[in-house]
């Protein structure tokens, strides 16, 4: 809709970070004091902080590319756990624990699909949808824990462990995901008294 006006008006752009780091992130490189600050936030920051700075890349990246580092983290041990799950499931000689490895499989199977499509939205830029497919990761983790329940004394392959730390690994990337959110907007400043346009990423225009 076009706005009339007789008077000049001033098009600026303005691109804003939210990040619960700084501001700048999103273009500087990280620093390890940021990176623990991140760290922070899950429930073992030393852990997490160990994790990161195993990957190579971390040395040299800004919020985005830590952002990718993490998926990449999940997704790497989603695939060796899917990988060990379908082995057991057809070395073991217990009929009840090979239908759980095997559901387990399902589960994994249908994570790694999740965290693909999270890849691809921080690659997009996508932000607002990774959390949905941080969600559905969490659930396929649970749906497999659930299996393990009262079977603890059988786990000799100690899957409930493994989860368990693919289940950390996923609470990196939704601290990244939801701490590391960018957006891009444009004001315009009208000058017959109407306010501001605000327009934001997704096309949509707002008066504020």
């Amino acid at each position: 809709m076009a706005i009339s006006c007789t008077s000049s008006y001033v098009l600026i752009l303005i691109s804003i970070v939210f990040t619960s780091i700084a501001p700048s992130l999103a273009s500087n490189k990280v620093t390890d004091t940021e990176i623990k600050q991140l760290c922070s936030k899950t429930k073992n920051l030393a852990v997490c902080y160990k994790l990161l700075k195993s990957d190579h890349r971390t040395a040299n990246v800004d919020a985005k590319g830590l952002a990718d580092i993490s998926v990449d983290l999940a997704y790497n041990k989603a695939h060796k756990i899917h990988s060990q799950l379908n082995s057991f499931a057809k070395t073991t000689r217990d009929p009840h624990l090979k239908n759980i490895y095997n559901s387990c499989s399902k589960n994994y199977e249908d994570a790694i699909h999740d965290i693909e499509v999270a890849k691809k939205n921080l690659k997009s830029s996508v932000y607002k949808s990774m959390p949905v497919q941080v969600k559905d990761t969490s659930e396929e983790i649970k749906s497999c824990e659930n299996l393990f329940k009262g079977a603890s004394s059988n786990d000799h392959a100690h899957i409930k462990k493994k989860n368990q730390d693919f289940e950390f690994l996923v609470s990196i990337v939704e601290i990244m995901a939801t701490t590391g959110d960018q957006m891009n907007f444009h004001v315009l400043q009208v000058c017959d008294g109407m306010g501001w346009l605000v327009g934001f990423d997704e096309g949509e225009w707002e008066w504020i």
